[in-house]
């Protein structure tokens, strides 16, 4: 939507030349547009559009992973020789 294309127009800062990206015509035609908008439209939120959505279940990426058996993992070196970590050596039988 405009307003989401305005939201985000005028928050980048382009940190190299320490400039907007958008020019201030672009932003006043936004501005302009949705005074317009405002007008006819049911809501004027700022917010982006959430859509949490993803094309695929949890069930189906369970299904995709191979199970590893983490007492088949050899420990690094560096894990095995610093005794911080000697809790790891203690495996459960």
């Amino acid at each position: 939507s405009i307003q989401q294309l305005y939201r985000i127009s005028t928050m980048y800062w382009d940190d190299k030349y320490g400039t907007h990206t958008v020019s201030s015509e672009v932003i006043s035609s936004m501005r302009i547009m949705m005074t317009e908008d405002s007008n006819n439209a049911v809501s004027s939120s700022f917010l982006l559009d959430d859509d949490s959505s993803i094309p695929f279940s949890v069930d189906d990426i369970s299904k995709s992973m191979t199970e590893i058996e983490v007492t088949d993992v050899d420990m690094p070196p560096l894990i095995r020789e610093n005794s911080g970590f000697t809790f790891l050596h203690q495996r459960k039988d």
